[in-house]
């Protein structure tokens, strides 16, 4: 592992270089909720792993394991870091291609697809990644996710179990959200709330459908018994202004960013 290039790169020539990012998000223990942490990237056949400037205010003294220093760059290569290597499926599981299914994915997927559909989730862990949404030229932008909650929502397994998929599913406000008043719930037309939108995710939602156009509609629909967090996974599309970086801005500013340029 090496420490950061002492070479400053913009933010547009950064992400140009950038094949994939995943928002590697951590839940907080008491309120629940999930906040962005850091940024795992595959730049060509290696990795990086980057903190976010905000994580020193989310973790407190906590440090994902494998990176105990917040302001360095981390990069690896071709394997990828061992915390996140070991979230990905066995390819000895029997169930792997029935795992694969649920998440739209083939047996040629690579480990950061995997990673972006699944979201690394492992029982009793407290981390989940999730993709950064594709922006074309032209401003038109793409995203798959899990909803997330649908287990503690009355009568949301049962309206899952009748979802077609290419069904169009509903953006709604949750203003009355005890832990986030800015959440956005999916629901289904006439059975209502099956879930929420990923909080990391939220801002870029409501951005797009802020731009008008945005479309949500049901990706997979899968059975109780592939797990609660495999659920549901969504397709959201709509459009933004050209050169939009959806993980972009001052709150997915890296850390070791921040330390170079002091």
């Amino acid at each position: 592992m090496r420490a950061a290039s002492s070479v400053s790169e913009t933010p547009v020539a950064m992400s140009q270089r950038l094949s994939r990012r995943l928002a590697v998000t951590w839940q907080h223990p008491r309120t629940r909720t999930y906040h962005a942490v850091g940024l795992l990237a595959q730049v060509e056949h290696r990795y990086r792993f980057d903190y976010l400037a905000s994580a020193a205010e989310v973790l407190g003294p906590r440090r994902l394991l494998g990176f105990p220093d917040l302001d360095r760059t981390y990069r690896s290569g071709p394997l990828l870091f061992p915390l996140f290597a070991e979230r990905l499926m066995d390819p000895a599981r029997p169930d792997r291609p029935r795992l694969l299914e649920a998440l739209s994915l083939d047996a040629l997927a690579t480990p950061m697809e995997v990673l972006a559909r699944s979201g690394g989730r492992r029982t009793g862990d407290t981390l989940e990644l999730l993709p950064e949404p594709d922006v074309a030229e032209d401003g038109t932008t793409t995203c798959l996710f899990l909803v997330h909650g649908a287990r503690h929502v009355e009568g949301a397994d049962a309206a899952i179990d009748r979802l077609v998929r290419g069904q169009e599913l509903v953006l709604a406000d949750d203003p009355t959200n005890p832990v986030n008043a800015m959440a956005v719930r999916v629901e289904e037309r006439q059975a209502g709330p099956l879930g929420w939108v990923p909080d990391p995710l939220v801002g870029f939602v409501r951005h797009v459908r802020n731009r008008g156009g945005a479309t949500l509609r049901v990706e997979r629909a899968n059975p109780t018994d592939v797990g609660h967090h495999l659920r549901l996974l969504v397709h959201l599309s709509g459009r933004v202004e050209p050169g939009f970086e959806p993980f972009g801005g001052p709150a997915w500013e890296l850390a070791s960013t921040l330390a170079i340029a002091v």
